[in-house]
């Protein structure tokens, strides 16, 4: 596909193919949506034999995150991914000791919106959470649901007692997690004789199910999230999948305008859901749907190659 400046060949997903990791569905997200979007794309696991597949024009898209399957790299020599001045990167989170030998002009950084880069000077906004830092080569946009628009489920309204929650519980010793916040939710649930109900490593077809099967399906932020807006994929997903978005984290008022359910606090805002008519509930989760529109992969691939393309303008 031509832009006024580059040329992409196909997109390449670096990473995490088979092993083990929370990003996994961001590079599935990634390369699932682009095949449906009639990129060509390939999927190659991080090791070094597979510098063999890429090719001139390739646009490589990849992260660099640590787990048990995953370990750390702390040097040069520890990254797979051929360094060439024939293709384009779009890397999350990967260290300066590699990044810094990627030829400037084909190069972007991505990173997940938070309220910090909005601060950052002469930054370009592109969209209500979108950023663009030329300078610094960085585009600030958040995940956004796993859909593409045409995909998105009808609304629906449950009146089920059970709130499935599915991901992690986590904290740190920065306190960084969302413990102290799920277990608020816990209570407030309790208090509305609802139950409580976690899940991890479920593919993608169960998440959509067990979210459109809850109650209501809130997507809290834990104190770090909140205070730096950040704003999980988790809330889009969910509205895309055909539930209320429901949320403490207040950033998402600027994106949902007068569809955002707001409230002082996780006790207040699962209320407010709780005290919806069905009607209002679903029509509340139609105008979320359109609004989030703008929230796909499609939008996420399209916004890594114009700014690509600004790169090089």
């Amino acid at each position: 596909m031509e832009y006024s400046n580059i040329k992409i060949n196909r997109i390449v997903i670096w990473g995490l193919r088979k092993k083990w990791h929370t990003h996994r569905f961001i590079h599935k997200a990634f390369y699932e949506n682009a095949k449906k979007l009639g990129y060509e794309v390939i999927w190659v696991e991080d090791e070094k034999k597979n510098a063999k597949f890429i090719k001139p024009g390739d646009l490589i898209i990849s992260a660099d995150p640590v787990g048990k399957m995953v370990p750390e790299k702390f040097k040069f020599e520890d990254y797979n991914i051929p360094v060439r001045d024939d293709i384009f990167y779009c890397l999350h989170n990967m260290k300066t000791i590699f990044t810094d030998k990627l030829p400037k002009r084909r190069f972007l950084s991505l990173c997940i919106y938070n309220n910090s880069c909005e601060i950052i000077p002469n930054i370009e906004k592109l969209g209500t959470v979108t950023f663009f830092d030329k300078k610094n080569r960085t585009l600030y946009q958040p995940w956004g649901t796993d859909l593409l628009d045409y995909e998105f489920k009808k609304p629906i309204f449950r009146k089920n007692n059970f709130v499935f929650w599915i991901g992690s519980i986590w904290n740190d010793v920065n306190n960084h997690g969302n413990v102290e916040e799920i277990n608020n939710l816990k209570n407030v649930l309790k208090e509305n004789n609802l139950k409580f109900i976690h899940l991890r490593f479920i593919p993608n077809w169960l998440n959509m199910t067990f979210v459109r099967l809850s109650r209501i399906a809130p997507a809290i932020g834990g104190r770090k999230q909140v205070e730096i807006d950040y704003l999980p994929c988790r809330m889009f997903k969910n509205i895309s999948y055909g539930q209320l978005g429901i949320t403490n984290i207040k950033k998402f008022k600027d994106i949902l305008g007068d569809y955002y359910i707001e409230g002082d606090n996780i006790k207040e805002i699962i209320g407010k859901a709780l005290s919806l008519s069905k009607e209002d509930y679903l029509y509340f989760t139609k105008k979320q749907q359109e609004i989030i529109k703008n929230y796909t992969y499609k939008n996420a691939i399209e916004n890594i190659i114009n700014c690509l393309d600004l790169i090089n303008y």
